[in-house]
């Protein structure tokens, strides 16, 4: 078991993309645990999160990273231009994998004793290929850019820390559900809820069988509370549930909760869509003793017992 001593230990969190929608759940953790963070953003947020303590990344220079180098104890790196469903290899490369990098690199140049959280991607490094619970031991044969972007970030991080001795810590993580989720480009719970409130048909790719790993956004902010406060080298961690829900069973259990019933337009699944992504995160368990506790049911009720109420107060 990887050594782990909570007690006592003050983190420091710089979150790169901490204004997104994972970010805002573990701004949201490290409030309530009283720990300190500062975000970089590539633009300023909305009102309600300008409070916050950020700074735009291209405002950066050696003197600003050096310094925010110093200040903190834990980078995590959150921050991405593309979703699954679009984009090329290339242009992936370009504008996630060299700035994810070079920034990465800069920072621990500067503070040598940083630990980097590297949020990946556990529904797309592992591709098409596999139809039973994956481990991390499984080859990774990403099909989308992003899955192949993500793939090259991690292999960049274990050359850092061939090198460098950089201390990472990779968290190939499921689908994170939870209330800061917005927008139609991804998260299913949201866009069918979206669908929903606006009476639209939910488009389902493919036969609507595929299944997928959901885990409560909120667990996955306290388990990045956690992984900081750890000792490690380099690491890699699949991060889910290890519970499979089909697609049809989540759009039903959504109208459910809603209250609605939506039609449904069946479109040729995408060659970016996995048929099968469900995580086996025993090592996980076995190296912080952390494991999902909350069902697909309780998510749900959760998340859309929020966004409930905030579209009854618009």
């Amino acid at each position: 078991m990887i050594n782990e001593n909570y007690a006592g230990v003050l983190v420091s969190f710089l979150l790169v993309g901490g204004f997104g929608f994972i970010g805002k759940h573990l701004i949201d953790t490290a409030i309530k645990c009283c720990e300190d963070f500062t975000v970089i953003s590539r633009k300023d947020p909305e009102v309600n999160w300008a409070s916050y303590p950020y700074v735009l990344d291209n405002t950066l220079d050696d003197k600003a990273l050096f310094d925010l180098a110093l200040q903190h104890n834990v980078v995590v790196y959150l921050a991405s231009s593309s979703i699954p469903a679009t984009g090329s290899f290339t242009r992936e490369i370009r504008e996630n994998v060299e700035p994810a990098i070079e920034l990465i690199d800069r920072l621990t140049s500067f503070n040598p004793a940083l630990k980097v959280i590297y949020i990946s991607s556990g529904g797309q490094v592992y591709g098409n290929e596999y139809h039973e619970l994956i481990s991390e031991k499984a080859k990774c044969l990403p099909v989308s850019p992003y899955g192949y972007g993500k793939l090259m970030v991690e292999e960049s991080l274990a050359y850092l820390h061939r090198t460098k001795k950089t201390r990472i810590a990779v968290l190939r993580v499921a689908n994170p559900v939870g209330r800061w989720q917005t927008g139609l480009r991804q998260g299913i719970v949201n866009v069918v809820f979206q669908a929903l409130m606006n009476n639209n048909p939910v488009k389902i790719f493919g036969t609507g069988l595929e299944v997928r790993d959901y885990l409560d956004a909120d667990e996955l902010a306290e388990l990045i509370l956690r992984v900081a406060k750890a000792d490690f080298g380099f690491t890699t961690w699949n991060v889910g549930s290890g519970q499979a829900t089909s697609t049809i069973e989540l759009v039903t259990k959504i109208e459910n909760i809603v209250g609605k019933t939506a039609v449904k337009q069946y479109l040729p699944r995408r060659f970016v869509d996995p048929e099968y992504a469900v995580l086996e995160c025993s090592k996980l368990h076995h190296d912080l003793g952390w494991k999902a506790s909350q069902s697909i049911d309780k998510i749900l009720e959760k998340t859309l017992a929020h966004k409930l109420s905030v579209s009854t107060l618009k």
